[in-house]
């Protein structure tokens, strides 16, 4: 077992474990990031065993106020760009900081135990050990499928969108969405141009953002607007998302049953698109 020094060690070699990495080698601090997969990327990189990414996705936040602090998306990137494009940026951000020396891969965490007299303890698969002064956890929190019970049978094909790649899974198959987060959304619409019939279902209302308003980025919008107090920002973007956006209810929708703000949006332009010309229908919650 290495010894401990004053040594920190950074579990996944991801987004938030790489700008940890690269803050603490500024910093002047020694550390390691752990790597469960062979490279780095996190779950942006589809080949890493249990990530969520799909083939078709993009990011839901503009490359303008997505990047790393110093280091900005490639001004060749769309506006929204896909997980390859993000995958790359994320390796040279690596590189540009001189990270994967600092990188053991094929290393998954099996246990972790604070120290009576400060720091960790760390035990991996396949028996390395090893100790740190500090404990980074960069492992993520959508790797977990969370599967709802429903009463009755069904004897299709179910499974998590953690377990979905491409669209040629759905096609030709009659396909229903249960949830309206950011990857249901997008899942409805590859089932729209690849299933013989698609539907999603939302147990309540949620607001639509577009990707753009006015031509741009949705988010460079709402941050480059004046400060305004939380109340009537929320009643100004509930406004021009009535101006924009229109009733939900004509595309079979609920109304959002919250205000703007209150939850987290469907940052989706297209979903709307193919429920408008029937290629999508909108279902309410399933009972059973």
């Amino acid at each position: 077992m290495a010894g401990m020094g004053d040594r920190a060690a950074i579990i996944g070699a991801g987004p938030a474990g790489l700008a940890a990495g690269a803050a603490l080698k500024a910093a002047g601090v020694p550390f390691t990031i752990y790597e469960r997969h062979g490279d780095v990327g996190g779950l942006w990189d589809i080949d890493n065993p249990g990530t969520p990414v799909y083939e078709t996705a993009h990011f839901i936040s503009s490359r303008t106020l997505s990047g790393f602090d110093g280091f900005p998306f490639p001004d060749d990137y769309p506006d929204y760009p896909g997980r390859r494009q993000v995958l790359d940026y994320l390796r040279a951000f690596a590189e540009r900081h001189d990270l994967r020396p600092h990188v053991a891969t094929g290393h998954e965490l099996a246990r972790a135990e604070p120290l009576a007299d400060g720091g960790w303890s760390l035990e991996f698969t396949g028996g390395r050990a090893d100790l740190a002064r500090w404990l980074v956890a960069a492992n993520g929190h959508l790797w977990e499928p969370n599967l709802p019970a429903y009463p009755g049978e069904f004897h299709g094909e179910a499974y998590h969108a953690r377990d979905y790649r491409s669209p040629e899974q759905l096609w030709g198959r009659r396909v229903l969405v249960v949830g309206g987060g950011n990857s249901g959304v997008d899942i409805a619409c590859d089932a729209a141009t690849a299933a013989s019939g698609a539907a999603i279902s939302l147990r309540r209302g949620y607001w639509f953002v577009p990707k753009h308003v006015f031509g741009v980025p949705a988010d460079v919008i709402g941050h480059g607007g004046p400060t305004l107090p939380p109340w009537l920002e929320r009643r100004v973007i509930g406004l021009l998302l009535r101006l924009t956006v229109g009733d939900l209810r004509r595309y079979g929708l609920p109304k959002p049953d919250h205000q703007p703000l209150s939850s987290h949006p469907i940052l989706n332009s297209q979903l709307l698109h193919f429920l408008a010309h029937g290629d999508v229908a909108a279902r309410p919650d399933v009972a059973e």
